[in-house]
């Protein structure tokens, strides 16, 4: 049985991480010759587990050393499983002699607080060490449904790394897995969950957090040897599109200055982009989740500026699928932004946006439909005159 399958070993008892730090490994086995620089691939305030070119024997002890850091400890090897591959590779599972936070992540798990009653105290100079190494990365909350959320920090993770958030408000922790959708360098990142079992708790979460208006405390951690985002298949939402989770899936196709301008206005609770209920007749084409050709008329439910809802599309696509549309002489890429599920009042719907961030595709049809409704809006007074 490997590491990560045995609930009984001592890394599982505080809550795991998955992050990946650099370490020098050091034996303190004068029989055995080693010293091995590795990366960690999950820590704990117990231990870790990390990946090694070598085996190193069971029950030997070993010096664990952060050099970024200057900071070290003792361990013991507490599990070995080989990994395979040419060259080969080992998953090793070490315990720390003394359990706490020996790794400096900032709003680290409540159950990481061992380290408060059994750390040894610094001494002086390790404690000015610690003051002069380089801060980690700090996250503020300022959006969330339960699709998405948008944290900022000046080191955003790049578009595409799965990661694991802890968010910590009222004494509870809530942790969710996503994947960065959206990435802004010194400003924040856009981050899609992406397992369907965790939206009670997000509902839970933000109920929370809108009742205490507490600040939360946050961790985001780097899930190494994940699925690629574009493989990771998004979270089940309710079948009226989560606009949060729209923005964040359009990310990379905006400009900073135009997704920070439409995350303010979704904080105000509108769109940037005003949708407008209009039905009109495009040609759909496509690829479906099966490899088959789509070539279909459906009809909008609604358009803005950038996007659209449809309906009577008959296939399986997937968010992140890209598709042409076409209506009169214009045809323009789309990419799937929501697809309603099967059984819902969403099936057979899907939300697009458009790829260009200067998309003209609706303008005629936007123009019609306002001077529709301002044309209705002059005439209504006079009904009654």
């Amino acid at each position: 049985m490997g590491l990560l399958e045995q609930p009984q070993h001592a890394i599982r008892r505080s809550t795991r991480l998955p992050l990946e730090v650099p370490v020098l490994v050091t034996s303190l086995d004068p029989t055995v010759v080693l010293s091995e620089d590795c990366n960690t691939t999950l820590v704990n305030a117990h231990g870790c587990g990390l990946i090694a070119k070598r085996e190193i024997p069971r029950g030997m002890r070993v010096r664990l050393e952060i050099i970024s850091a200057k900071r070290h400890t003792t361990a013991q090897v507490s599990e070995v499983v080989s990994l395979g591959g040419d060259p080969e590779t080992w998953l090793v599972g070490l315990e720390l002699d003394v359990p706490g936070n020996f790794w400096g992540i900032d709003y680290a798990p409540a159950d990481w607080k061992i380290d408060e009653a059994s750390a040894p105290r610094a001494s002086n100079a390790e404690e000015a060490e610690l003051a002069a190494k380089p801060t980690t990365r700090r996250w503020r909350l300022t959006d969330i449904s339960t699709g998405a959320c948008y944290l900022e920090t000046v080191t955003p993770f790049p578009e595409g790394t799965p990661v694991l958030l802890s968010i910590r408000a009222s004494n509870k922790e809530c942790l969710l897995d996503g994947v960065v959708r959206a990435s802004h360098a010194q400003v924040g990142m856009g981050v899609e969950f992406t397992h369907p079992e965790h939206r009670a708790r997000i509902e839970e979460l933000i109920s929370r957090l809108m009742s205490t208006r507490e600040v939360p405390r946050i961790f985001v951690g780097r899930k190494e040897g994940q699925q690629k985002a574009e493989e990771i298949r998004p979270i089940s939402i309710s079948p009226e599109p989560d606009p949060l989770l729209e923005l964040v899936r359009e990310g990379p196709m905006l400009t900073v200055d135009q997704f920070l301008s439409d995350l303010r206005a979704q904080r105000l609770g509108k769109r940037r982009d005003p949708r407008i209920d209009v039905t009109l007749p495009v040609l759909l084409n496509g690829i479906d989740e099966n490899g088959r050709p789509l070539n279909q008329r459906v009809t909008t439910m609604n358009v803005s500026r950038r996007g659209a809802l449809l309906e009577g599309v008959h296939g399986r696509l997937r968010p992140g699928d890209r598709v042409t549309l076409t209506r009169g002489q214009k045809q323009e890429m789309f990419r799937v932004a929501w697809v309603g599920e099967p059984g819902t009042p969403g099936d057979g719907q899907i939300g697009v946006s458009a790829l260009e961030s200067n998309s003209s595709f609706w303008d005629q049809d936007l123009e019609g439909a306002q001077q529709s409704m301002d044309s209705a809006n002059v005439r209504r007074p006079g009904v009654g005159a």
